[in-house]
């Protein structure tokens, strides 16, 4: 099947599940983005710790497993940060040997970098002082993955966020990754930069009622208001899911196209059980 085909076929699929179940839009697709995402209490503290952090200045860390919202919770914090009163670069791409990471770093500063690490690093360290002292602007630099780093990069990182006035930070960097990150910076190696780490962010699973208070605001942004999964349903969905909310997305999509192949308008816990069934989790 050509892409054209695919990307046809995807679409009068959608189509179907919008007439069938009174969407507007498809409630657990990837690109079912809200303004305002689904938030705990465990999410609002994450981003009030976030914006203290930015604030403060310093070193922090979130370390979360696969699915429970990391993205989500970094996203919700840049995109509340004002281009007037803060400076960000962004970086993901941390498969990388240092250099290639001190240029993503760089660019994301807006600076055109050099070939050589040391000139690199001159570079950044020059324009955070500048945004900071001169622009008045505060420096964030996010490391996401940062598990994926490679041995050593985190005591680079280090080095980067130290100044000739050690006492008074000049950027706040995040390194956020999955829990292997974690034990990566209990090694020896890394234990300056541990000491110096302010503040620590654990991101965990949903709560069965915190999953079923997720169905109902995923299917809320589609537009739909009657019942659609029962009680037996949320309650497999939620099991089965451990409560990573990637997850939920993705047992609550297939039992949607199970419903609709089955001409069911209500979805219950056989439903889903086939569902775990296709997507086994």
């Amino acid at each position: 099947m050509t892409t054209a085909n695919t990307i046809a076929s995807t679409q009068r699929l959608e189509s179907k599940l919008r007439g069938f179940f009174g969407f507007k839009s498809i409630p657990f697709a990837k690109d079912l983005e809200p303004e305002r995402p689904f938030q705990t209490e465990a999410f609002k503290q994450g981003l009030d710790r976030l914006r203290y952090l930015s604030d403060r200045q310093g070193i922090g860390a979130i370390f979360a497993a696969p699915g429970t919202g990391k993205s989500t919770l970094l996203r919700s914090f840049l995109s509340s940060l004002g281009k007037s009163t803060h400076a960000v670069s962004y970086v993901d791409h941390t498969t990388c040997a240092t250099v290639d990471l001190y240029r993503e770093i760089a660019r994301g500063f807006q600076i055109e970098p050099r070939f050589r690490k040391a000139d690199v690093l001159r570079e950044i360290k020059e324009r955070i002082v500048k945004l900071s002292r001169g622009q008045k602007l505060r420096a964030i630099l996010v490391i996401d993955d940062a598990h994926l780093l490679p041995t050593g990069v985190l005591e680079e990182l280090r080095i980067l966020t130290s100044f000739e006035e050690d006492s008074r930070d000049e950027l706040t960097l995040i390194l956020s990754g999955q829990p292997p990150l974690e034990s990566h910076l209990r090694l020896a190696v890394n234990e300056a930069l541990a000491q110096r780490i302010v503040l620590r962010i654990r991101l965990r699973s949903l709560h069965p009622e915190e999953a079923e208070a997720y169905l109902a605001f995923r299917l809320e942004l589609s537009g739909r208001t009657a019942k659609l999964f029962l009680p037996d349903a949320v309650e497999a969905i939620a099991r089965a899911s451990r409560g990573l909310p990637r997850l939920i997305d993705r047992l609550s999509e297939h039992s949607l196209l199970i419903a609709l192949r089955e001409g069911r308008k209500e979805i219950d816990a056989e439903v889903v059980t086939e569902a775990i069934d296709e997507v086994d989790p």
